[in-house]
């Protein structure tokens, strides 16, 4: 039998040889494992300079409608005269359904963008009692600029609310839009002018 002196050291050696295996096999990652892939169904953690950002780009567009989706996707809308200078198209909801559908009297104006027939853009205005509830439901509480303004920022989308005096009470008006396709339009725009430029 061994002295209790001598299987004291032998002890703690195995033990620290084991507690190194065992950290060194949880510490390590594979070199096949994917980390930045997020688990099906799980929406990815915002990253720290974006800490509004998760519920917007894990949305990336509206209910119902991601960005980039054709225009064939969207029922009764009206196209409205085209903005001299924009790359974009702007159509009017004329429904009583989609996102606003209940609230359609109180939030009475969404527009919808496209660029390159792509949903690029939404804008609602309306009842700020009814309009700044719905937007912290979809994107979660915001950062506060002011009393009147929220914004949501993410790596693929972004969204503002904000309020205004109009007419004898306050008007709400809520933007989401794509900071992929506002990137590209951005883009379009530069090369349109570099090519008037060179003429």
């Amino acid at each position: 039998m061994m002295p209790a002196s001598r299987s004291l050291p032998v002890a703690a050696a195995t033990l620290l040889t084991l507690t190194g295996v065992l950290l060194g096999s949880c510490s390590s990652p594979s070199p096949t494992t994917n980390e930045t892939a997020p688990a099906a169904g799980v929406t990815p953690a915002p990253s720290p300079q974006f800490p509004f950002g998760g519920k917007v780009d894990s949305l990336d567009g509206i209910a119902g409608h991601p960005f980039g989706q054709p225009l064939s996707a969207f029922p009764k809308m009206r196209l409205l005269p085209p903005t001299p200078g924009r790359l974009t198209r702007t159509y009017e909801y004329e429904g009583t359904e989609g996102w606003f559908g209940k609230h359609h009297k109180q939030v009475r104006t969404q527009f919808y963008y496209f660029l390159n027939g792509k949903f690029c853009r939404f804008m609602a205005l309306g009842d700020p009692t009814v309009l700044r509830p719905e937007a912290t439901y979809l994107f979660g509480p915001g950062q506060a600029e002011g009393k009147y303004r929220l914004f949501w920022e993410g790596n693929r989308a972004r969204a503002t609310y904000s309020e205004e005096a109009s007419g004898m009470g306050m008007e709400g008006q809520l933007d989401v839009l794509s900071k992929t396709l506002e990137a590209e339009q951005a883009a379009q725009a530069q090369a349109k002018l570099k090519a008037e430029n060179a003429q």
